[in-house]
């Protein structure tokens, strides 16, 4: 018979509290993405505080007619902004002496032209939205791809080929037919093959390739830019000072949390509601977080470049192989937080900046049983195809066998899988004639 029973059993449940999910994410975060968080926090609680780190002085330039001035205004220095791809070609047609309809048909197509430099509209619709001829349009057309750079205007890449092509004084002959001929010529480009079927020799064919590689298949895309370069903040800093390793963590991102005293000094001796209570304990909660992100990355980054010491000294091809568990049982910690504490951080070091990331490197095994990582056998690689001969290139079986002689144990799939990722052509492509 059925009936209802009452079991009591012991259970262990992992629970991540809100004091620890938040440290979590702040572990993950880069230390530009810290100060944003930071800054968002400090607008919305007024127990929280941040100080900010001063701006370093910056030695103005001398100017030869600045004395000339009562005073210097720095705004007068600031730098305007820069006129888009449009206006310059706008600009370019207002110089020409063209009658004001084709000059129209000519502006219009200068703004529809993308930031490549190639025409993203079809002259039937140019046509029809100006009230134009086709012949108008299409000398509007030739107006426009008259200007500078060459190039601008094409609607295909072939076509952008050949405008500079035709443009050029000193351009390598054959190379229009070679362009002609079709762009499924060119890739993969063979000399030989290339030279037959335009019924020229091997080495005129080369030559008119090495001259159409060199050409811009993207004329305009650093004119008009209006992206904002991008740069990295590196979190953390390593140097060596007379063969002393010194590390911490970069100014801009380590900014110096507290609680506002005259708040916490009201808050513990007055009567303040459950809103202030929890602002408070919100406060506390992230400077716990923010001291224990600055302590955790210490001894992630301590422990990192430890193991990586030959780098320091001797640059990328002092990489070891290195992963996550072998720092997660050095400093006593998880392999997960090791990762989240690298993942999106840069150090900048002796040889440049890098992402920590790059200092785990996979293990490539060598003959005499050490190991070896694999962006010391990018560079070992890079170095073989930067001393080959030009026309006789190594193959990836051949830099295998190179690599082979040194005690690198590696196969040919392994070689054009590094070369690849190194975007370096195969040696057919490689090959060069005299």
């Amino acid at each position: 018979m059925l009936g209802m029973q009452l079991v009591q059993e012991q259970r262990v449940r992992l629970s991540i509290t809100p004091v620890m999910k938040q440290s979590i994410h702040l572990l993950t975060l880069s230390s530009q993405d810290l100060v944003r968080y930071l800054q968002e926090a400090v607008d919305e609680n007024p127990v929280l505080e941040v100080e900010e780190q001063a701006a370093p002085l910056v030695r103005l330039p001398r100017r030869g007619n600045q004395g000339t001035f009562a005073s210097y205004d720095p705004l007068l220095q600031a730098k305007g902004a820069e006129p888009t791809l449009e206006q310059l070609l706008s600009a370019q047609i207002r110089m020409l002496d063209l009658p004001p309809a084709l000059a129209a048909a000519a502006v219009y197509l200068a703004g529809c032209v993308n930031d490549d430099g190639y025409l993203m509209m079809d002259l039937a619709e140019v046509s029809s939205a100006c009230g134009i001829s086709m012949d108008k349009a299409e000398a509007g057309l030739d107006i426009l791809q008259s200007l500078d750079p060459a190039g601008v205007g094409a609607r295909s890449l072939h076509e952008c080929l050949l405008l500079q092509i035709r443009r050029d004084p000193s351009a390598v002959r054959y190379a229009e037919r070679m362009v002609e001929a079709g762009l499924a010529e060119l890739v993969p480009f063979h000399p030989g093959k290339a030279g037959t079927r335009l019924a020229i020799t091997s080495r005129e064919a080369q030559a008119a390739y090495d001259y159409i590689t060199r050409l811009d298949p993207k004329p305009c895309r650093s004119i008009g830019c209006n992206e904002r370069p991008h740069f990295i903040i590196p979190d953390a800093v390593v140097e060596l000072r007379h063969g002393e390793v010194y590390l911490g963590l970069h100014s801009a991102g380590n900014l110096r949390v507290s609680l506002n005293e005259e708040c916490s000094r009201w808050i513990r001796h007055g009567s303040p509601d459950e809103v202030w209570s929890a602002r408070a304990a919100e406060a506390r909660a992230i400077v716990r977080s923010v001291q224990l992100r600055r302590r955790t990355l210490i001894r992630v980054l301590t422990a990192v470049m430890d193991e990586q010491n030959r780098f320091l000294h001797e640059g990328p091809a002092g990489l070891k192989p290195l992963n996550l568990a072998i720092v997660a049982e050095k400093i006593g910690m998880h392999e997960s937080t090791v990762s989240r504490a690298v993942n999106g951080k840069y150090i900048q070091t002796p040889h440049g900046v890098f992402e920590l990331k790059s200092f785990f490197a996979t293990a490539i095994g060598t003959a005499s049983g050490d190991q070896m990582s694999a962006a010391a056998v990018k560079l070992r690689l890079k170095e073989f195809i930067r001393t080959e001969q030009a026309n006789r290139p190594y193959s990836d079986s051949r830099l295998a066998a190179l690599l082979a002689e040194e005690g690198i144990v590696i196969s040919r799939r392994t070689v054009a899988k590094y070369r690849e990722e190194l975007q370096i052509l195969p040696s057919l492509e490689r090959k060069r004639w005299g």
